[in-house]
């Protein structure tokens, strides 16, 4: 597995989760490459590199209790923060590269370290779609995110990257400017605390399973 980027692309495309996904492209364009976010390879969109921001524990827990076995099928580069023996092709987002380039580690969620990593690639420009940072998200997370994400979007502007953006974001915006036509639903999340009764998905509740994503004996 070549892990290594390309520098000098057309165009790298960041697809992240928000209602504006269904919005890029289902293929690689030429000269292009997909990066994607966490479980967002369960909607069909072609993805070059997939960057893992969360515990991958956490991803098995709430979104896809086949999160190793899906994402060690893609056989693509999963970058993270941590280091997971059970991932295939593993290796590190280059958050001490990044540092060393810009002098600063605002990070608070895994888009940015996308885009950060983008930049380092000096791609002509960066398109993002379903980074949506939406208020009505209902999150004050997000709030607090679309800081971090529009300094790394600055950043790339004055590195005199081009940056392509969907109406329906208010990532570099004041206002919504589109209403979603022809959207598409995302794949439920169903992950292994789908599986405890509504009832007993509590602090309390919970303590009586006990849940094992993988067999016994494999390592995270």
């Amino acid at each position: 597995m070549k892990k290594d980027f390309k520098k000098g692309l057309d165009e790298i495309i960041i697809l992240a989760q928000g209602p504006s996904w269904y919005e890029a492209p289902q293929k690689t364009p030429k000269n292009t490459e997909i990066w994607g976010s966490n479980i967002i390879y369960r909607e069909g969109n072609e993805v070059d590199r997939l960057f893992v921001g969360h515990d991958i524990r956490t991803l098995m827990l709430h979104d896809d209790p086949d999160f190793v076995k899906n994402v060690n099928e893609l056989d693509i580069p999963i970058y993270t923060t941590g280091r997971y023996r059970c991932l295939k092709n593993n290796f590190p987002i280059p958050i001490n590269e990044i540092m060393n380039k810009f002098h600063t580690a605002f990070f608070l969620n895994v888009i940015a370290y996308m885009i950060a990593t983008a930049v380092l690639q000096k791609p002509k420009k960066i398109s993002i779609y379903g980074v949506d940072m939406r208020p009505d998200a209902g999150n004050e997370t997000y709030s607090n995110e679309k800081g971090s994400v529009e300094f790394w979007l600055g950043v790339a502007i004055g590195q005199g990257i081009k940056i392509i953006n969907t109406k329906q974001s208010f990532v570099l915006k004041t206002k919504q400017e589109g209403n979603f036509l022809n959207k598409r639903d995302k794949v439920p999340q169903i992950g292994l605390y789908t599986q405890i009764p509504q009832a007993e998905r509590n602090p309390i509740g919970i303590q009586n399973y006990v849940i094992l994503p993988l067999p016994l004996g494999s390592e995270i």
